[in-house]
């Protein structure tokens, strides 16, 4: 119901662009495959990733914000566009994103995270042939130098165009990954995975105890 309501508010209040996978994720948390029909049924499927891949993937990924905001509906409404005319490269990565997810879930309940991370990178090369405004000089910058310190997987989350960037790289070189990337202009902050998702209460009356 919170992810629904979050969902009514962007996108048919708001008019924004966009899925349903960020307001389902926040409501959920977890690692899961989520599915999402025609008629808007959404369903989330736990992915059974042993705990041990848990933490080591937590463990394992650094954020880097480009210090570069965004309207990601914009870029969205790219992507749309490229669909809608039958663009043939950007259908192309649509398919693989969509594959991948499905390849990604098997790789961490393998327990396999160099898979998982070589996953990561060809999802992100399938998002760009999606729209051109996805990336950016300066992105593909720190993606070659974080690439050149020997990560596994990086992306841009969300639209991209700016925003966050994420990258998988073994746990005992994540400190030195984000000295690196402290010499360009965004900063680097760790993350953890969140289990149980959003939670919401009812604020009691002033005065009453």
């Amino acid at each position: 119901e919170v992810a629904q309501l979050a969902y009514s508010i962007e996108r048919e209040d708001l008019g924004l662009a966009g899925g349903r996978q960020d307001q389902w994720a926040a409501a959920t948390g977890g690692v899961n495959l989520m599915r999402f029909d025609p008629d808007g049924t959404v369903r989330v499927e736990p992915a059974d990733v042993p705990d041990q891949t848990l933490r080591e993937l937590e463990a394992s990924l650094l954020l880097y914000f480009t210090g570069v905001s965004r309207e990601s509906a914009a870029i969205i409404e790219a992507q749309s566009a490229n669909m809608a005319a039958g663009h043939a490269q950007a259908l192309a990565g649509l398919h693989e994103l969509k594959s991948g997810a499905f390849a990604m879930r098997d790789a961490l309940t393998a327990g396999d995270l160099a898979a998982f991370g070589a996953l990561m990178n060809r999802g992100w090369a399938a998002k760009k042939a999606t729209a051109g405004s996805i990336t950016s000089d300066e992105i593909e910058q720190v993606m070659t130098a974080a690439h050149d310190f020997g990560v596994l997987g990086s992306k841009v989350s969300g639209a991209g165009g700016g925003g966050f960037m994420m990258f998988l790289v073994k746990a005992d070189r994540r400190d030195a990954l984000a000295d690196l990337l402290a010499g360009f202009r965004g900063g680097a902050r760790i993350c953890r995975l969140e289990a149980q998702g959003v939670r919401s209460w009812t604020e009691a009356p002033v005065g009453v105890a």
